[in-house]
């Protein structure tokens, strides 16, 4: 080294010295701040988006939306104790339900993998116990719900009864054992949690494993997954949240549930923060081989894969006879899963193609999980449509206040909120409404949408609830016209002799709702009617053409065509009558949506 090029070099001027930080500060800020502006507009966005589900008090929970497995979004809302409370954070463990089903998906691959058993395999080969009746169901069938076996959380005391206390994986299948198969194996899509529980039995016969330990060792603790593991209410669990529903205008704690009435198809807990690992894992190579992955996720036309529903969101259509948005050819991919048990509703959708996850869960009944993950994913992809904001007059907003009918014992209370309105249907909490015109008002929270009728001086005279995709109609009446007919002691119900060899013609699927349909069926003499998802009951006559439920307050009357076939059928439930017509023998499902369906009874 020479003396000149070891000679110290001049320290530049402090105003020199500012220039250069200024400048090395704006070359970082030139490289970074573009992603970390977009980021933090959606953030802000997506925070204004779950706003209003939270100023309802319709959600608390934690939301977390990821591009590329990295956060973009992640916010905790509401309590996680409401006795002591105690507020959710992101750390804050959730019973997920159904989400479990995909680890147990994956159980049953890497079990594949590891040649100890076939997905083709026959069921008995695993679990030799169960009726000779199921001998053509495979794993694969379980896997995709396409058993036939009936779904024993449908079973009408589930909730009530068996839920609430421990049960043995076997003791579960022997509540369904004596029901025959609804359809042969293969043949069409149902969904039963019983699959998944006979999944969790024949992973335990092919690894020499109970359940809980064979997932821990060979999934969770591989990849890291420590907050995520076999609920089981008589450990203490750190932050873990408290679930709730809503009774009579109350938070009320949800009814209890062991974790073992859910077993492996529902029964873990996990955060938000492990389910972006989980996702991030099964899209990698670190748990399964590529082969395994793509059966995972592929469906096979039939909308449901190995864990995961497979479908299209926010497809446009193509212009082509019988192509409707949202059909298969149309849109961003989506695999997702819903879970639902008493207290907890969660969420889990990715959208493979655009590297986006958004992951829900929530601590309440009433939380529109469904609506705000797909809403979160519809902003980051540029399909997010707002309400148009309007304000209108107070002229026209004081009209509207008032009460209206929409059933025989069901009414829908308006008053003035601010620049809106708030209705509350009977039984119900508040929900906020903004205008969308001087006559329509949308929810913000929920599928809702009011329109009023108005005589010629804008007086209105009735409304139309559009709600999940149905429209009721109801006038204006008085608020003691509502409480004299409230009032009114409700009709008692007996069951009366009937010519029963006319039943079989009450038989068939009915339409009650988008995604929600009947099922009437005749066994040995006896009426029974099972709603998508839930439990099954027995109708019993109190005439030749209606029926009521014991188990719930519920009555179902079969209406004719000018021909006298039956062509439809009314459910009376909750002071509504909802009409639900026959569906053509053969018809497909009514709806099948990504994720199990809302509701606290929906599926584990």
């Amino acid at each position: 080294m020479s003396h000149a090029s070891a000679r110290p070099r001049p320290r530049p001027s402090l105003r020199a010295a500012l220039l250069l930080a200024c400048f090395a500060a704006l070359a970082v800020s030139l490289a970074v701040s573009p992603a970390r502006s977009e980021d933090q507009a959606y953030a802000e966005k997506a925070e204004a988006l779950v706003a209003p589900y939270v100023e309802a008090g319709l959600f608390s929970g934690v939301i977390l939306v990821a591009e590329d497995g990295k956060p973009i979004f992640r916010r905790a809302y509401g309590p996680a104790n409401r006795e002591w409370d105690i507020p959710n954070t992101p750390q804050t463990h959730f019973r997920i339900g159904s989400l479990t089903k995909a680890f147990t998906a994956a159980a049953v691959l890497t079990l594949a993998e590891a040649g100890r058993l076939g997905l083709d395999d026959p069921l008995r080969r695993w679990v030799p116990s169960v009726p000779p009746a199921w001998e053509g169901v495979s794993l694969r069938h379980l896997l995709q719900h396409r058993s036939g076996i009936i779904n024993f959380t449908a079973l009408p005391n589930y909730f009530d009864q068996i839920a609430r206390t421990d049960h043995t994986p076997a003791q579960i299948v022997a509540l369904t054992a004596g029901e025959p198969l609804l359809f042969a194996p293969g043949t069409r899509f149902e969904y039963s949690n019983t699959n998944y529980v006979l999944l969790g039995m024949a992973i335990e016969a092919a690894s020499g494993q109970s359940y809980e330990p064979y997932l821990r060792d060979k999934i969770l603790a591989p990849l890291g997954l420590k907050e995520t593991g076999y609920d089981d209410l008589t450990v203490i669990l750190p932050r873990r949240a408290a679930g709730y529903r809503r009774g009579r205008s109350q938070w009320r704690n949800a009814a209890p549930m062991a974790a073992s009435a859910a077993y492996a198809a529902g029964a873990l807990y996990s955060t938000v923060d492990d389910l972006l690992a989980w996702d991030n894992a099964l899209t990698g190579p670190r748990l399964l081989s590529e082969a395994s992955r793509a059966a995972m996720f592929d469906d096979g036309g039939t909308g449901y894969a190995l864990g995961w529903f497979v479908s299209r969101a926010f497809g446009k259509s193509s212009g082509k006879p019988g192509h409707k948005p949202g059909d298969r050819q149309s849109g961003h991919r989506v695999w997702g899963h819903a879970g639902s048990i008493p207290g907890f509703l969660s969420i889990n959708d990715l959208y493979p193609d655009d590297r986006l996850t958004v992951i829900v869960l929530s601590n309440t009944e009433t939380a529109p999980a469904q609506k705000i993950a797909r809403d979160l994913a519809a902003l980051h992809l540029g399909h997010y449509e707002a309400p148009e904001e309007i304000v209108l007059e107070d002229v026209i907003l004081d009209r509207y206040p008032g009460t209206y009918r929409l059933g025989p014992r069901a009414f829908l209370t308006v008053a003035r909120e601010g620049r809106g309105l708030t209705a509350r249907a009977t039984g119900e909490a508040a929900l906020p409404f903004v205008p969308e015109s001087d006559r329509t008002f949308v929810s913000r929270v929920a599928d809702m949408r009011l329109t009023f009728e108005t005589e010629p001086d804008g007086r209105p005279s009735g409304v139309i609830l559009r709600r999940d995709g149905r429209d009721r109609t109801g006038p204006r009446v008085t608020e003691a016209e509502a409480r004299a007919i409230l009032a009114e002691p409700q009709q008692e119900h007996r069951e009366v002799a009937i010519d029963r060899s006319g039943l079989a013609a009450l038989a068939g699927r009915y339409a009650l709702a988008p995604g929600v349909e009947i099922a009437v069926t005749v066994e040995q003499g006896h009426l029974f009617a099972q709603a998508t998802r839930q439990p099954r009951n027995e109708l019993f006559p109190e005439g030749e053409r209606a029926f009521f439920l014991r188990a719930v307050d519920a009555q179902i009357t079969f209406t004719t065509d000018e021909t006298g076939r039956i062509a439809g059928l009314i459910l009376h439930q909750n002071g509504y009558d909802t009409e639900a017509p026959r569906l053509p023998e053969g018809a497909p499902p009514v709806g099948l949506r990504v994720g199990s369906p809302p509701g606290p009874k929906g599926s584990n």
